[in-house]
């Protein structure tokens, strides 16, 4: 049995679901589940306990894919966690461009069509990859892939202030957003030069306290438009970088950032941090962003602690 998880209110899906909803009831080998809420996940994902699924494809953007790994995670033991398949149809999308289905959401829909009725003509490759699981006061916890405080902050509020509004999807956004802020911090514009006081704990380590412009944690191996902004050269599954506020030549290391090759400028001694770890602990009071959702966090409440949970298995086609 192949499953399908659809949110038909997600980022492309608003104008474009129809089409695969038919393409789908057209074949009885998949079950079809369309959700709005994440309430909805866990009995969703109970409902595949029972029945052996060799495929569960996720259409929706980042949050809904955070959604139903935080179901799976909760609700089946790893034995029975099926294979999955990321459609790019939200916002941003940025887990999908590593792990996914690639290319548009109409080739991609195309292409896990093909592969359900001739996967043996559609090959595949399987990748696995660990979640980031966000842990918060009073026993909370969340689940996604990427985590951004700072500059990614200022970022993602453009973003939805000026982007998303007008339509602007994916990478495109998302890159226009990266422009943006590192134009915004040339010009020297508050918005976009505020720090984030914060402590960072690393692996059980000493405690330290930074003034983090960017803070960056993943589990995804690139980011979106095939950035890697990571170098750190630990072993954990955790992938982690901080810029101090002030770190100097921001804007000319950049690029070599981006693809995860610092110059010899670029070292903790002049505020440029990365790291891979097993756990990470953080507390500051502000925002962040966890694959699209934003987590309000207050020190009064504790340190965020962050593990790698699972992994997941993903189709790539």
């Amino acid at each position: 049995m192949i499953a399908v998880i659809s949110n038909p209110r997600s980022g492309h899906n608003r104008r474009r679901f129809a089409g695969l909803a038919a393409a789908l009831a057209a074949r009885p080998q998949v079950r079809h589940f369309v959700t709005g809420s994440a309430a909805e996940l866990p009995a969703i994902c109970a409902a595949l306990r029972d029945q052996p699924v060799e495929l569960l494809a996720i259409n929706g953007g980042d949050g809904t894919a955070a959604a139903v790994f935080a179901a799976l995670l909760d609700t089946l033991p790893a034995a029975r966690r099926p294979l999955l398949a990321l459609l790019p149809a939200g916002t941003a999308n940025m887990t999908a461009g590593d792990v996914g289905i690639r290319g548009s959401l109409h080739g991609a829909r195309r292409r896990l069509l093909g592969w359900i009725d001739a996967p043996e003509h559609v090959p595949g490759t399987v990748v696995e990859r660990a979640v980031l699981r966000v842990e918060a006061g009073a026993g909370s916890q969340r689940y996604g892939m990427f985590l951004g405080a700072g500059l990614i902050m200022a970022g993602t509020e453009y973003a939805h202030r000026a982007l998303h509004a007008r339509g602007l999807r994916d990478d495109f956004s998302l890159g226009l957003g990266l422009v943006r802020s590192l134009w915004g911090i040339a010009r020297g514009e508050a918005e976009f030069r505020r720090a984030q006081p914060l402590s960072l704990r690393l692996d059980g380590g000493a405690e330290r306290e930074f003034d983090a412009q960017i803070l960056a944690v993943s589990t995804l191996q690139r980011l979106f438009l095939g950035i890697r902004p990571f170098w750190g050269r630990e072993s954990g599954p955790l992938a982690l970088s901080l810029i101090e506020a002030g770190a100097p030549g921001l804007l000319r290391n950049f690029p070599g950032l981006l693809r995860g090759r610092p110059g010899s400028r670029v070292t903790p001694e002049a505020g440029y941090h990365s790291h891979r770890a097993c756990e990470l602990r953080l507390s500051f009071d502000g925002a962040c962003n966890l694959d699209g959702e934003i987590l309000q966090v207050s020190r009064a409440d504790g340190p965020l602690r962050v593990v790698a949970a699972g992994p997941l298995r993903f189709l790539r086609l």
